[in-house]
């Protein structure tokens, strides 16, 4: 019993230790960073992650966790881990049946945390700013700060590559519909989509005689496991799962 008081209290000395750390180590990032860092993502091989979020030193058991919160990392040193680390906190977004498990999988990212102490086994780490709620038993990769890539809209018709088209896929959380400043998902086909490349938005209303109907603007921001991520620009109505993302020359 007295090795499990000592054990609580220099958890508790640990963690005090790790506020003042943190409060001098801030990472800013410009508004186009944020978005960008909090886009979906997808991948072919989901990662096996070897760090999650397991609690936090509280006095009651919580599984929600908001930003400037002290976390609890199931990894220390023997992991690899340093002070001052940062990474991303994610989770495998998954809703209704068991995904295929040869099929690519949407990762939803949740923010981002620094580690503030540490020892052998464990990490305390602070969360620096939040995309959505944390939670316990999410994973957590290695931060790097996003290339925030911007695009002006309204480029003129005669600049766009019809020659071959990309679609829609859905956004985050596999939303089917965006909307300005939106990130979402792309199956290019064969479609050369590079990161920074201007595309328009077009939508087939199905009716005989009316060709494809401008929707909006959007840039490639990031390449995902090699599926395009574009950021919606402009719109004149909810861009949706299925429209076609045109390529400007």
């Amino acid at each position: 019993m007295r090795g499990r008081h000592a054990l609580v209290l220099s958890t508790i000395v640990l963690a005090h230790a790790g506020v003042v750390q943190a409060q001098s180590a801030d990472v800013a990032l410009t508004a186009a960073q944020m978005s960008a860092a909090c886009a979906p993502s997808q991948v072919m091989t989901p990662p096996t992650p070897t760090l999650h979020v397991v609690g936090a030193q509280d006095t009651a058991p919580r599984m929600l966790f908001g930003p400037r919160e002290l976390v609890i990392l199931d990894g220390g040193t023997q992991a690899g881990v340093q002070l001052g680390q940062e990474y991303y906190i994610r989770r495998s977004y998954s809703f209704g049946p068991p995904p295929s498990k040869t099929g690519p999988r949407t990762i939803t990212t949740l923010g981002w945390l620094k580690v503030v102490s540490l020892n052998e086994t464990t990490a305390i780490a602070q969360i620096d700013s939040t995309c959505g709620a944390v939670m316990a038993g999410d994973y957590l990769e290695p931060f790097t700060a996003p290339t925030a890539v911007e695009a002006e809209s309204g480029a003129p018709f005669s600049t766009l590559d019809f020659s071959t088209l990309a679609r829609v896929m859905f956004g985050k959380e596999e939303r089917r519909l965006g909307s300005t400043g939106d990130f979402m998902m792309l199956e290019r086909g064969n479609t050369m989509l590079e990161v920074g490349r201007r595309v328009a938005v077009y939508r087939d209303l199905r009716s005989t005689g009316v060709p494809l109907t401008a929707i909006g603007e959007g840039v490639i921001v990031a390449m995902s496991d090699g599926t395009p991520m574009m950021r919606i620009t402009s719109t004149r109505d909810a861009i949706q799962s299925g429209d076609y993302v045109v390529p400007h020359r």
